[in-house]
Order: structure tokens, then C-alpha cells, then sequence
């Protein structure tokens, strides 16, 4: 068999490259119509819920996900490729679309300007309190050692709090609700077991929330644990830690578990975990829980897009992990 020659390699190449460049021109021309369709959404958003502010329209507004749906229509019926790759234009409209959806929302945010993560989060998560200021802060644990060095990573940012000793962590959550204690610490993940369903469970039930995290080796160094200090209302620390959000999603087709990773990758965000919710912890088939990691990122964006198009999207939290 003749072998290729460099020099048609390289007529190839030059060829796929001006082939590219004419791509990207497109490409730039599909970014101006696509930001003149974001202000066209942006206005009936901000008219419809009769809120000023875009963000707060979406991030609030059960009546954004439809209009926003309702405005943005996937013609794609054309046949864009010739017989030969026929098959492969499903694939190529899907990630065209998402693309297009990842950029549409990030412009739609964009008319709100810049936003601190402290702005944003009581949008999400419900509005934030400050540190409690009462003389006598108490914190309730179950008594062993992860959980003792817990304590003593988290006293250090709250000061002046002392140890309530517990007989199990669920008395530790119910001293919170009923006033006895002001914080408790749960063991929420642990990478011998994962995603500890039955402590999310109790936050839920007693209506927490959590405001630190940080890992803990156990006493053998074999296994990490993950404990929560929670609180029974949000607040958002600006200085100490990772700023982190939870939340569960739930797909429809699994396939779109793709569209979450590369939204991540576009907005700058990081998946921390990605775990599949058991039936009898959330009720739905196909939901997950993920944690993303907002440093550096582009929040307001992220947030409008998990908004718009994940409207089943349910918050946990926003929090800080102490690194």
C-alpha cells in the first residue's frame, strides 16, 4: 500500500483549517443572535413576574422556566448534512443546542451585572441570618473522635462555644430544632459509604441548615468522614473555606447528566461529588445529589442556568467546606 506523503497530510490539514475558520465566523454570527434573543427573553421575563431585576426573576419565579421555554424554539428541522452522515445529526444538534443554551443563559445573567455569591444564595437557598450573638453558644455531637476534632476545627471560627455531648446525632439535630443547643455536627459523606442518606434525612426533618463542613481523618487513616455544622436557619460566611452548593436534580433521561458536567466545565464550576439518590431517599427515580464548587466561577450564570432549564432542581445548600 503507498504510504501518504506529508505534503498531502499537510494539504489536509490547511484545508481543515480554513474549514474551521469558517466555522468560527459562523459561530460569532450565531453569538450576536443569540444575545438579541437574550434581552428578548430578559424583557418577558422582567415583565410577566413584574420583578426588576433578571436574576431575581429567575432564581425566584416559577413563571421564568415557561416563559423561557416558551421563547426558546429548537427549529433544527432542516437536514444539515448529506446522506453519508445523515446519523450522526441527532448528536451534532444536541450538542450544538446545548452550546447554545449554555451561552443564551449566561447572557440572560449577564443583564443583572456582577453579583456576589452572599447576593445570590438567599435567592436560592432562602434569605441568611447572621452569626448567632447570644452569650452561650452551644454545639451537640455524638461523642467519639472524628467528631470531637470536628468540633475543634469549627470552634475555631465560631469562639466562645462549648460541647454538648448527645447520644446519637439524631438527638444532636433535635436539641437545634427545639432550642437546646445552637449548632450540632452530623457526619454527612464518608468515602468508606459515600452520600450518608439517613443524616440528610434528619436535616430535612428538623429543617437545618448547613453552614460549614470539613473532613476528618479517622484514627486509623483509612477512612475520611465529612461532618456538617448545622444551623436551624441559612447564613452565609463570606472569609473562611470553599464555597460550595448542593442540590438534587432529577433527569429524565440520564443521557442529559452530560448537558450538568459541561455546564459545569462552562461556567467554571467543579463537580465535587456526583451521587445517584437511592428511590427510598428521594422519591423519584433518576435523581442525583451533586455538590459543585463555586470558586472563580461564574455563579450567576451556573444559578440562571440550573433555573431555566433544571426547574425540578431542589437547593440543599450553600456553604462553606473549610480546606
Amino acid at each position: 500500500m503507498e504510504a501518504v506523503s506529508k505534503n498531502d497530510f499537510s494539504v489536509v490539514e490547511k484545508n481543515l483549517k480554513r474549514t474551521f475558520l469558517s466555522v468560527s465566523g459562523a459561530a460569532e454570527r450565531c453569538f450576536s443572535h443569540l444575545c438579541e434573543k437574550a434581552r428578548i427573553i430578559a424583557e418577558d421575563i422582567k415583565r410577566e413576574t413584574g420583578c426588576a431585576d433578571i436574576l431575581t426573576a429567575i432564581l425566584t419565579s416559577d413563571e421564568a422556566p415557561r416563559i423561557y421555554r416558551e421563547n426558546f424554539l429548537d427549529d433544527g428541522k432542516e437536514t444539515l448534512f448529506a446522506e453519508v452522515n445523515q446519523a450522526k445529526e441527532p448528536f451534532f444538534n444536541r450538542v450544538a443546542s446545548r452550546f447554545s443554551r449554555f451561552y443564551l443563559c449566561e447572557t440572560i445573567a449577564s443583564y443583572a451585572g456582577a453579583r456576589a455569591l452572599s447576593d445570590l444564595a438567599p435567592l436560592v437557598c432562602g434569605e441568611g441570618v447572621p452569626f448567632p450573638q447570644e452569650k452561650e453558644k452551644t454545639v451537640a455531637f455524638l461523642r467519639n473522635g472524628q467528631a470531637s476534632r470536628a468540633f475543634e476545627r469549627f470552634a475555631r471560627l465560631l469562639g466562645g462555644v462549648s460541647a454538648v455531648y448527645e447520644n446519637n446525632f439524631l438527638n444532636a439535630c433535635e436539641s437545634v430544632y427545639t432550642g437546646q443547643a445552637t449548632y450540632a455536627i452530623i457526619p454527612i459523606h464518608s468515602t468508606a459509604d459515600g452520600r450518608l442518606g439517613s443524616f440528610y434525612r434528619q436535616i430535612e426533618k428538623y429543617e437545618l441548615s448547613i453552614i460549614y463542613t470539613c473532613d476528618i481523618d479517622s484514627d486509623d487513616g483509612e477512612n475520611t468522614t465529612t461532618f456538617a455544622l448545622v444551623y436551624k436557619a441559612p447564613f452565609y460566611p463570606e472569609a473562611e473555606g470553599e464555597a460550595l452548593y448542593e442540590c438534587k436534580i432529577t433527569f429524565d433521561d440520564l443521557n442529559l447528566i452530560a448537558d450538568i458536567t459541561d455546564a459545569a466545565a462552562y461556567y467554571g464550576v467543579k463537580i465535587r461529588t456526583l451521587e445517584a439518590l437511592p428511590l427510598m431517599f428521594s422519591g423519584r427515580t433518576n435523581a442525583f445529589a451533586i455538590v459543585f464548587g463555586l470558586k472563580n466561577a461564574n455563579v450567576g450564570g451556573f444559578l440562571t442556568y440550573l433555573a431555566l432549564e433544571y426547574p425540578q432542581t431542589a437547593a440543599i445548600g450553600i456553604y462553606r467546606k473549610l480546606i
